[in-house]
């Protein structure tokens, strides 16, 4: 049996897309906020849809059910290893297809029920079977991550066929089609939250307690330290403690999130005093208010924010996310030089402290420091002594050069068109791209600049009918190949690399590493080692011909008043409970 808190595997839930800036100023409301609770924690958050959790569609839609939902494992507070929530032991079969789960006991549902193996059984199969899941059940089966199951004639579960069983009491035995080395951070997904068996019938088997709006609204009922009290449905959101937790009792009586998503109205209600925790729209941040006095071997950095309103000080702490954006290109549409030349044009820290403000880290891979082998110490050390490109620099030069050897020159000019998204983002992309075209025309490069809505760039990209495409990825779980499935040379990849006449030696080179890993895929120290060697193989191939280009990675923020006590900022994974949290004297 594997002690849960020594595991170091990996898994993550994609985060939710920044609010664009809207024009209106909104308005703050005035239901009960003027006079605050003084033990219930004031926030923010986007109006929800749903309070079930197999519903949720990331971190940005994840925040109340952290406090009243819980999985089996948990990345405590957002940091690594995952470790054990309401598992307590665990075993691994020796080819890596059945796992053992060993509840913990004595575990209290909302309802006042005790947590068993049957609950288990019948969250997950609500995950894959349920016609409430939100398109989610690629989670648990038909994804990197897929537990045994039947399918019918149309391809759809077949009920009650998922390979999740109650061996008794406290004991869960799930199977899996084939082996995956981040399978307990998957667990670790909110969608993966364990509800009292039989509460609502949306399964085969059940008539439920309920009624779905029901649960989905009033008694979304979990094991966390927060119960539901109050939704006002686009309004706000209000838990309060649950005295039976099976864990640390809550300090506070209870949290309650504004349900906002005007940047106005979320900068005013902050500004108000009227939400103790909270994050700056991107058009209020000032960089010259902030300042960062500390950072840990997560990556968290730490500082103060301010003066704001009345000359007050803000905590400030900010971590850097799964996410990395970057420049894709389409191999048989750009020529390689021309894919250099504009790798050597690139300053990942000017774009980093000038299109977004500050609000993100340089990125030279596409794997996010957290994710990266060797985590973030070994990420900067390994940018800084091997990119190629310019680290920290725009290398204009090395851009003339590179295009003078391929034949091109103020005679022999290449034209090139770079799309970016209308609908996300589209003021930081239009800014890279306008600095990017200007620093082209000296490496006799003319870079055209268009803009589409994503789902209709992402289209051409499948097709192949784009050449440089702005984009971005956000990691589903905490390993490098999570992104790196979509860099290696394959027929589905956007770049299109390897698919030509003929393929180039780092092309090669990447795919033989892609092999060595798909043969490594066991959660091993030996294997997890060999995958390891191969994903800086493959980013360093990528580097030498530059499909994809990294820019930057987003940060997490987070602002808080003083009074808020006992706030450990969350690491890259997000998650964390407010049963630590307590507040001291607002006046």
């Amino acid at each position: 049996m594997g002690a849960v808190t020594s595991v170091a595997l990996a898994g993550c839930t994609s985060a939710d897309d920044p609010v664009e800036e809207g024009d209106d100023p909104g308005e703050v409301g005035d239901d009960d906020t003027t006079e605050v609770d003084e033990q219930v924690l004031q926030s923010i958050q986007i109006a929800e849809s749903s309070l079930d959790p197999i519903t949720t569609a990331g971190p940005a839609s994840a925040r109340s059910k952290w406090q009243m939902h819980e999985q089996l494992f948990t990345y405590e507070n957002g940091t690594f290893p995952v470790t054990g929530e309401l598992a307590e032991d665990y075993d691994i079969s020796d080819d890596a297809l059945t796992y053992t789960f060993e509840l913990k006991q004595g575990v209290t549902f909302h309802d006042g029920s005790e947590l068993t193996a049957d609950d288990v059984v019948y969250s997950w199969r609500r995950l894959a079977e349920s016609e409430n899941n939100s398109g989610h059940e690629n989670r648990i089966v038909g994804g990197v991550m897929s537990v045994e199951h039947e399918v019918d004639d149309d391809e759809n579960i077949v009920p009650d066929s998922l390979a999740v069983e109650a061996v008794d009491e406290y004991t869960v035995e799930m199977t899996l089609e084939t082996p995956f080395h981040g399978t307990l951070g998957n667990l670790a997904d909110p969608r993966f939250s364990i509800v009292p068996e039989g509460i609502v019938g949306d399964i085969e088997g059940y008539d439920g307690e309920m009624e779905y709006d029901e649960f989905s609204t009033a008694r979304p009922y979990g094991t966390g330290p927060f119960v539901l009290e109050e939704w006002d449905r686009g309004n706000f959101i209000k838990v309060e403690r649950f005295d039976d937790y099976h864990g640390e009792v809550a300090e506070l009586d209870g949290v309650r999130w504004q349900e906002l998503e005007d940047p106005n109205a979320v900068y005013n209600r902050a500004m108000n005093q009227e939400a103790d925790i909270f994050e700056l729209p991107r058009s209020q941040f000032d960089p010259d208010l902030l300042e960062i006095e500390d950072e840990d071997d997560d990556g968290r950095r730490y500082g103060t924010y301010g003066p704001v309103q009345d000359d007050v000080m803000l905590e400030y702490a900010d971590v850097t996310s799964l996410r990395t954006q970057y420049l894709l290109f389409n191999t048989l549409e750009v020529d390689r030089p021309v894919r250099q030349a504009i790798a050597y044009l690139i300053n990942q820290e000017n774009i980093t402290e000038q299109a977004v403000r500050g609000q993100g880290t340089p990125a030279y891979f596409l794997t996010p420091p957290a994710a990266f082998p060797g985590g973030v110490e070994a990420y900067d050390e390994l940018a800084e002594s091997d990119y190629p490109y310019g680290y920290g620099e725009s290398d204009i030069e090395g851009a003339q050069q590179v295009m003078e050897d391929a034949g091109y020159g103020p005679d022999n000019r290449y034209e090139v068109t770079l799309e970016h998204p209308s609908d996300s983002q589209a003021s930081e992309w239009g800014e890279i791209a306008s600095v990017l075209r200007d620093q082209a025309e000296s490496a006799y490069i003319d870079l055209s600049v268009s803009e589409a809505p994503s789902t209709t760039l992402t289209n051409q990209a499948i097709e192949g009918n784009i050449e440089i495409f702005a984009t971005w990825n956000e990691l589903e779980w905490a390993e490098a190949d999570a992104t790196l499935q979509f860099a290696y040379p394959n027929p589905f990849t956007w770049t299109q690399w390897g698919q030509g006449d003929e393929m180039s030696e780092a092309a090669e080179t990447a795919a033989e590493a892609w092999e060595r890993y798909e043969d490594h895929r066991l959660p091993s120290d030996d294997d997890r080692a060999v995958r390891e060697e191969a994903y800086q193989t493959i980013e360093q191939a990528n580097w030498e011909d530059m499909t994809q280009l990294p820019l930057y990675h987003p940060i997490y923020e987070r602002y808080a008043y003083e009074w808020v006590e006992n706030l450990n900022m969350f690491g890259s994974q997000h998650s964390q409970k407010f049963n630590q949290v307590s507040l001291g004297d607002r006046s």
